[in-house]
């Protein structure tokens, strides 16, 4: 089954949907959702490295197909 706006739940993984330089990530890896919030249309994700040291944080905007779109990111630290 594919994944709608109202379908995505904290403490999920989802795969990012774009490279982020500045956090040393590439698009797919994956980040656990923090939040679901705007009625399931955002989503703060949690991206860690396998250490579990915190790289940053992903804002997804979530379609109403489900996908996700890259809104902002915030690094947590140096990756």
């Amino acid at each position: 089954m594919a994944k709608t706006s109202a379908t995505y739940r904290e403490l999920e993984m989802v795969a990012i949907p774009e490279g982020i330089p500045e956090l040393g990530i590439e698009a797919g890896t994956m980040g656990t959702i923090a939040t679901v919030y705007d009625d399931g249309r955002m989503l703060d994700v949690e991206v860690s490295r396998e250490d579990g040291i915190t790289l940053g944080f992903v804002d997804l905007k979530v379609a109403e197909d489900g996908s996700l779109s890259l809104i902002a990111f915030t690094p947590f630290g140096s990756p």
